[in-house]
């Protein structure tokens, strides 16, 4: 064994739980001028494996935990800027004008829909359709007219 596998097994037992109540164990023992047999230092080592094998389960179990969020979170992304796409077509609609920064942030909202629903399949698309069509051809029609507002 080398002194790195050595160390990693080391710094991996400090961090399971029970370790240090184990080694209190032995310490009392070895004080108490009793020898530690193979057997008693091999069982102590099982339970420093348990408590490894347990908070590995949790941290396991944490991971998925947050990919879910990450995932919900980009839905609710989605969500929010098919809404955004939605609202900016409707005040479009009612002949609101807008600046082109406006514009050119709800085309982002647009690409980020776009791009979702594409790696998503199974996600409810063909909502913003005709938004989308209506939008880019205002944004068109406002770059050939230069009639932005300021």
């Amino acid at each position: 064994m080398t002194s790195e596998q050595l160390t990693a097994i080391l710094l991996a037992a400090i961090a399971a739980p029970g370790f240090w109540e184990v080694l209190k164990g032995l310490i009392d023992k070895a004080m108490n001028r009793k020898r530690v047999t193979n057997e008693e230092l091999a069982d102590s080592l099982k339970e420093i494996r348990k408590g490894y094998d347990s908070q590995q389960k949790d941290i396991d179990g944490l991971k998925e935990s947050i990919q879910q969020m990450r995932e919900d979170e980009e839905v609710k992304d989605a969500q929010a800027a098919r809404r955004r796409i939605l609202r900016f077509n409707d005040e479009l609609l009612r002949s609101i004008d807008h600046s082109k920064e406006y514009f050119d942030d709800v085309l982002e909202d647009v690409k980020i829909y776009t791009d979702y629903c594409e790696q998503h399949k199974d996600f409810a698309n063909g909502k913003t359709v005709m938004a989308k069509k209506n939008i880019e051809h205002c944004y068109e029609q406002c770059m050939e007219k230069h009639s932005f507002l300021n």
